[in-house]
C-alpha cells in the first residue's frame, strides 16, 4: 500500500514538473520591450509615479477649453521598469453623492462621467516619439487589448503627451501634461 501511494505520488510529481510554467508574453512589435524581458532603456525615463497638471484641448476655431475632465482635472500615472503602467483620472468637480451608500442612478452617471482609469502594459517606441498604453484591465470594458499609443515628450521635467481628434469642426489638438511625484 505504501509502494502504491510512493508510485502515486512520484508520478504526480513527474506529471506537475513536466507542466510548462504560466507565461505573460509581452507585446511584440516596434513598442515592445526586449524580448528578454529585461528592462528597457527606453523606459527609464518614464519610471515613476506621474500626477496630473494640466488637460487641455484646442479647438479648430483656436480656443483652448478643459480636456476630458473639466477645468480640475486629477490624476495619476504610475509606470514601473519592466512595462507595466496604471493610470486613473477623474473630474475634480463631481459632486459627492448625498447617501454615500445608495446613491441615486444621476449620481452614479456623474461620478461614471468624471472618471477614467486602467492598468496593463506600457511600451516606447523613442525614434517615432510615441509611447503606447495597453490596457489589461479598466474601468472602460472595451479597452482591454487594445493599445493607445500617443505622441509623447519631456519638457521642463514634465512628461507631456498629445494627440488629435476628429470632429465635424476640424480637428482637435490635447494636450495631457505630468508632473513627476517620484
Amino acid at each position: 500500500m505504501i509502494r502504491i501511494a510512493s508510485l502515486l505520488l512520484l508520478l504526480a510529481s513527474a506529471t506537475l514538473a513536466a507542466q510548462p510554467a504560466p507565461t505573460h508574453t509581452p507585446p511584440r512589435g516596434p513598442y515592445s520591450m526586449h524580448a528578454s524581458g529585461a528592462e528597457h532603456p527606453e523606459f527609464k525615463p518614464f519610471v515613476g509615479t506621474w500626477r496630473l497638471v494640466s488637460s487641455t484641448e484646442k479647438l479648430p476655431d483656436g480656443r483652448i477649453l478643459p480636456y476630458g475632465f473639466g477645468p480640475r482635472p486629477a490624476g495619476y500615472l504610475i509606470y514601473d521598469a519592466n512595462g507595466y503602467m496604471c493610470a486613473q483620472v477623474m473630474n475634480a468637480d463631481r459632486p459627492k453623492w448625498a447617501d454615500e451608500e445608495n446613491p441615486t442612478a444621476a449620481e452614479l452617471k456623474t461620478a461614471f462621467d468624471g472618471f477614467a482609469g486602467y492598468c496593463g502594459r506600457y511600451t516606447v517606441d523613442a525614434k517615432a516619439g510615441t509611447a503606447a498604453h495597453i490596457p489589461e484591465i479598466g474601468f472602460d470594458p472595451n479597452l482591454a487589448g487594445h493599445a493607445k499609443p500617443r505622441n509623447y515628450r519631456f519638457e521642463n521635467g514634465r512628461l507631456v503627451y498629445s494627440g488629435t481628434d476628429k470632429t465635424p469642426e476640424g480637428e482637435v489638438v490635447w494636450t495631457m501634461t505630468w508632473e513627476r511625484v517620484n
